[in-house]
């Protein structure tokens, strides 16, 4: 049976792009590698390497995973190219990871007779997939093709065990995503004069520029602050360090739901617009703090968030609840078990 299988995700600078669709779509194909649903030969990354979308070989270099790198515009989202690339492909299964897939593009996929299953997908595709998987946005059309809500979310840890929530805070950890598009970690920095002299903070950085990295470390000395902040570039440890915090300062990508899992209380700062929507949804849900004024950038609304939570031990706590209800880890399994069922000839063990 054929069980050829193209994960299609993209990093990088561009609007909207980040490092979050590579790595969910590593996490979810280690996690069918490990359940023994396919082998490792068995999948392929395809991503661009145009201006702009210069990260994805970064992130696939050291993966283990087979990936092809295609210049020249030739897998710009949803354009004819991508289409023939995929469709000659040998694959019989397509994971389309992007904000929006066109209806043009999956239909020549089907008629192509590939299966397509596709993750946070705003665009005219979705509805034509076979699998359509929205664990993030929660304003998608129902249709028939559709599994959507938290319970869906792809985490890069297994399980996760919350700690007590503490009276006080103190352990901070800000982390802003596999790039920094935004340079929110500067915000954060210039912004932190209210933490507490009692609080540690720790910073967790992706990929990140030499000059931006000598000027955190340059703020941090200046101010003094050497003994009570640190930073920490690609941490190996890094789920140790987001585990351990009582407050956490984070974009709104996968980092916020990782901390909710752990039950951290969280203020978020949107890198990119629909990462506002993601924000609103948790501070709706009662679970994180929005720290900006929709996507500007605002000191008074940070810090008066800041004020808020630190003061507030009930409200970390009735948010740490709130968290761990919503986001359990178990994103993977169920995924896993969608496409068992959905696609026993390609998916099995």
């Amino acid at each position: 049976m054929k069980r050829k299988v193209i994960f299609r995700c993209d990093a990088g600078h561009a609007p909207e792009i980040g490092t979050g669709h590579i790595a969910r779509s590593k996490t979810l194909a280690t996690s069918l590698v490990d359940k023994g649903f396919l082998c490792k030969d068995d999948i392929a990354f395809y991503t661009r390497d145009d201006p702009g979308y210069d990260l994805g070989e970064k992130y696939l270099k050291k993966s283990g995973f087979e990936y092809q790198v295609f210049p020249s515009n030739e897998l710009e989202a949803n354009s004819n190219s991508e289409l023939e690339i995929l469709a000659n492909s040998n694959a019989d299964v397509i994971f389309m990871d992007r904000l929006e897939t066109s209806a043009l593009l999956v239909k020549g996929l089907f008629l192509s007779r590939k299966k397509i299953v596709t993750f946070d997908d705003y665009g005219s595709g979705r509805v034509h997939a076979d699998l359509a998987i929205s664990a993030i946005f929660d304003d998608v059309a129902e249709s028939a093709n559709l599994a959507k809500g938290y319970e869906y979310l792809v985490l890069s840890k297994k399980t996760y065990l919350p700690k007590p929530i503490r009276k006080r805070i103190k352990k901070i950890v800000a982390t802003f995503g596999g790039f920094d598009a935004r340079d929110l970690c500067s915000f954060f920095l210039q912004n932190s004069f209210g933490i507490s002299s009692a609080c540690s903070v720790d910073i967790v950085l992706g990929r990140c520029e030499e000059a931006a990295l000598k000027n955190y470390y340059q703020y941090i000395k200046s101010n003094k602050l050497q003994d009570r902040f640190k930073i920490h570039v690609f941490p190996i440890n890094y789920h140790e360090i987001i585990a351990n915090a009582d407050l956490a300062i984070t974009s709104g990508g996968l980092s916020i739901f990782e901390f909710s899992a752990y039950g951290v209380p969280s203020i978020g700062l949107p890198q990119y617009e629909h990462q506002l929507r993601t924000i609103e949804n948790l501070r709706d849900a009662g679970i994180s703090l929005l720290g900006s004024d929709g996507m500007s950038l605002s000191k008074e609304k940070f810090t008066a968030s800041l004020d808020t939570i630190a003061q507030d031990f009930n409200c970390r706590q009735s948010m740490a609840m709130k968290a761990r209800k919503s986001v359990d880890g178990g994103g993977v399994d169920r995924i896993a078990t969608l496409l068992k069922n959905k696609f026993p000839d390609n998916f099995y063990d």
